[in-house]
């Protein structure tokens, strides 16, 4: 008589893979939290008031038609024909500064490369307070002597605001201009050559197939300037030329609350993002701009002679004076005057006033704590969202990317409104979760705005690092937290090191967010230094900025120098050849 076989267990999984399939769910569920969830919810409440308890109908689109009536209509086209000018300028200056060092041997190249990552570190709001102190009319201009109202009105009006956007969207055209420069090879410019093409023309011929490139430029500068809130609270406000991302602060800020009209804001701002990507997504799918191939021959850098050399470093020094020297003369110089008064008399009044106010738990070091916290926090959920990006090809991962990216385009103020309308509801806190108003809720923002761009960023680095070098550290014996130590970290220690810093650098002086969620009695230092402006105490909030900034790049050179001086030898060589962010 045959004996039934007893079905055969099933082997346990190994501890990695079980805290896998249990964190999986923990993490989308986080996610849902902090990212889907207060923004859909925020959005949801302009067309269905009622399901929020923010009006009587269930589905209703009259709140649309309001805004587009009135300042806020005008808000909303000063903010598109803005943007468009922006990315437009971006692009111009962008594409010139990059070939320069690109293609060139122009005097300077790697300090004019490396400054880009100082405009693109810097808060819009900076620059843009350091134009505005030093043209308005009590400002800096006007007491060292130079009586000039036509600066002042052109400064203080919609050129001024076109002009500090499309300076802050040079670095986006920039990086993404280099990253197309150096794969195209030298082949192209010596067939036009030979057919008897001067150097314009080959330019000509070599300019389309960045078509990419150029694109993505266009469309990032044209998101970042329709989403940034620093230009439009200050120099914007300031010259009476209102924007949306103001104007949807204004109906949160408001009493009582108007989150429906704001919503509807939203709704038109993530619009307005989302064609300019759709149109550039739709002219990429019409053509192939593959140009590598085994065959490609690195590039030869053009000399540059006399006249052409002195010139290509007066385009991209001239950039850099306008950009950052002429407001960062401002912003210095404004922060050594008096508050009132029409002397350029200097003096260090206002930076003893910003050490005595603030003590050890004042604005600026409130800031430096929540930035080096939330920088961490977000490095390591960045590391697990790009390993799961660049590892899988599930249904779950595409919906993740797909997450991810339309955070990425989400404005940073439509952010901020989510949370404080989701983490307000009274239904969450019949729920026991009841961390509106709290520092908790601040640094879950935080965290939650910097990861979308902290994964996307990672995952080049991620997807390059091979399965195989934790493999054989598991079959030495090493464990799961040793293998990934010894086996896959030194590659990936530089660019997450550059990861930290560039949401570190984001988070501590970050606007729209700090400005809506920060703790009653505890204001970061971006908050502090706007309520200084605010209630015109110029010289004390200008002293502030000036700190913050100081602040800013010290913990830039202690985390660079750091790295270099306490990393292994090893791991700087294994990290300067795999990818990502570099410095």
């Amino acid at each position: 008589m045959l004996t039934p076989r007893r079905p055969r267990a099933r082997p346990a999984l190994p501890s990695t893979e079980r805290a896998t399939q249990l964190g999986r769910p923990l993490l989308w569920i986080a996610l849902v939290l902090t990212i889907l969830a207060p923004c859909a919810c925020f959005l949801v409440v302009g067309v269905s008031p009622r399901l929020f308890d923010q009006g009587r109908s269930w589905f209703t689109l009259s709140y649309v038609g309001q805004i587009m009536t009135g300042i806020t209509a005008e808000s909303l086209l000063n903010s598109t024909w803005v943007s468009c000018a922006a990315a437009g300028i971006g692009l111009a200056i962008g594409f010139p500064i990059a070939w320069l060092v690109g293609r060139t041997d122009l005097s300077g190249r790697r300090l004019f490369g490396g400054a880009m990552w100082l405009v693109l570190l810097l808060p819009s709001w900076l620059p843009a307070i350091g134009w505005q102190r030093l043209v308005q009319p009590d400002g800096v201009m006007y007491r060292i002597g130079i009586d000039a109202p036509f600066v002042t009105h052109a400064i203080m009006g919609p050129f001024g605001v076109v002009l500090v956007l499309g300076l802050r969207c040079v670095p986006f055209s920039y990086l993404a201009i280099s990253a197309a420069l150096a794969g195209l090879g030298q082949e192209l410019e010596d067939a036009a050559r030979v057919h008897g093409a001067g150097r314009l023309a080959a330019l000509r011929l070599v300019a389309p197939i960045l078509a990419p490139a150029i694109t993505s430029a266009l469309a990032i500068g044209f998101a970042e300037s329709v989403g940034d809130f620093g230009v439009a609270s200050t120099l914007a406000y300031a010259s009476s030329f209102p924007l949306a991302t103001y104007q949807l602060y204004s109906y949160i800020g408001g009493f009582p609350p108007n989150f429906a009209g704001a919503a509807a804001i939203g709704w038109l701002l993530v619009a307005s993002v989302a064609v300019p990507l759709a149109l550039q997504a739709r002219a990429l799918r019409s053509r192939s701009y593959a140009v590598l191939s085994g065959r490609t021959r690195p590039a030869v850098r053009r000399e540059l002679r006399g006249w052409g050399k002195a010139g290509a470093v007066t385009v991209a020094g001239g950039y850099y004076a306008v950009a950052l020297g002429v407001p960062g003369f401002g912003a210095v110089s404004s922060s050594l005057l008096a508050d009132f008064g029409a002397s350029f008399r200097l003096s260090l009044a206002n930076f003893r006033a910003v050490f005595h106010d603030s003590g050890l738990s004042g604005p600026l070091e409130r800031s430096l704590v929540y930035g080096a916290i939330c920088a961490t926090v977000t490095v390591v959920g960045g590391l697990v969202l790009a390993t799961m990006l660049a590892r899988k090809r599930s249904a779950s991962a595409r919906l993740l990317d797909f997450l991810l990216l339309a955070s990425v385009a989400l404005p940073g103020v439509v952010f901020a409104a989510g949370y404080i309308f989701f983490y307000n509801l009274p239904a969450l806190s019949r729920i026991g979760v009841d961390i509106y108003q709290t520092v908790t809720l601040l640094l879950i923002g935080y965290v939650a705005s910097s990861l979308p761009t902290n994964a996307r960023v990672l995952v080049g680095a991620v997807a390059q690092v091979q399965r195989s070098l934790k493999d054989a550290a598991r079959a030495h014996g090493a464990g799961a937290a040793r293998a990934f130590m010894r086996g896959v970290l030194p590659i990936l220690s530089r660019p997450l090191t550059m990861a930290w810093l560039f949401t570190f650098c984001g988070i501590f002086l970050e606007l729209p967010i700090s400005e809506l969620l920060y703790a009653p009695g505890s204001p970061p230092a971006s908050v502090a230094i706007e309520d200084n402006l605010g209630n015109y105490h110029f010289g004390v909030g200008m002293a502030q900025a000036v700190t913050a900034v100081g602040v800013a790049l010290l913990a830039v050179v202690v985390v660079l120098g750091g790295y270099r001086l306490l990393a292994p030898r090893g791991w700087r060589r294994l990290a300067g050849t795999g990818g990502g962010l570099r410095g």
